[in-house]
């Protein structure tokens, strides 16, 4: 009967459907998998970053203390030189090498207290980063334990449906028919099929003929005329 028929065909649509949806699911898992993954690793990778920047911070912070210890004990031989002075030219001279020695000095003690600001602003943020690291580390293995919780559900569910799949494509009669439908299920999955709803196709929404109506009431095997989808109505 039209009836027993279209209603097989919603059946089969509906197992296909859910078929679809567990396959999903399970292979959802491994990609959360690898997302949480990839973010440990980009996290790490910003620590390892910011060590690096604090390495490089404190080695020009050290330097530069170096060259201003370097400096002052110039500054030393200037005022040793100054008091030596034979002239009051030769001491204007001196005398203006130590303060232009100064001003640099203090310019450096600048560049200096900089670069260790620099150094503890980089340290807070590792501290942040590697804070972040331990969450993140916690929550991949919270999403491996879900995964790996889930997948055997998933699985038994999935050879149900595929067993129920195939008592129902029992409804799909004739080897010509059923090479189209395993083509069509190959290449489009749950969307080979698609219900006729007010005379339209519901995948690519285009009308049936009154002809292919009739057929299909009358239980027939029928493609849509645009997308070549599988057709059947849901009988009221």
């Amino acid at each position: 009967m039209p009836t027993e028929t279209s209603q097989a065909f919603h059946n089969l649509h509906q197992l296909l459907r859910k078929l679809s949806d567990a396959e999903h699911a399970l292979s959802l898992g491994p990609r959360r998998i690898q997302l949480a993954e990839k973010k440990v690793k980009a996290a790490e990778l910003a620590c390892d970053g910011r060590k690096e920047q604090i390495k490089a911070l404190q080695k020009a912070a050290d330097q530069s203390s170096l060259n201003l210890k370097s400096r002052e004990a110039e500054i030393q031989k200037l005022n040793l030189r100054l008091n030596e002075a034979s002239s009051n030219k030769e001491y204007d001279i001196i005398q203006a090498q130590i303060s232009s020695r100064k001003q640099e000095d203090d310019q450096l003690e600048d560049e200096i207290l900089s670069l260790l600001a620099q150094v503890d602003e980089a340290k807070s943020e590792l501290r942040e980063l590697t804070e972040q690291v331990a969450a993140l580390k916690t929550q991949q293995k919270e999403v491996e334990s879900d995964v790996r919780s889930r997948e055997p559900e998933l699985q038994q569910e999935i050879t149900r449906l595929q067993s129920e799949i195939g008592e129902a494509e029992s409804v799909i009669r004739g080897g010509d028919a059923v090479a189209t439908y395993r083509r069509l299920r190959a290449a489009q999955g749950a969307t080979a099929l698609a219900v006729v709803e007010d005379g339209f196709c519901s995948e690519c929404n285009t009308g049936v003929t009154p002809q292919d109506a009739v057929r299909l009431n009358m239980g027939e095997f029928l493609l849509c005329r645009a997308c070549g989808r599988i057709l059947y109505v849901v009988n009221d």
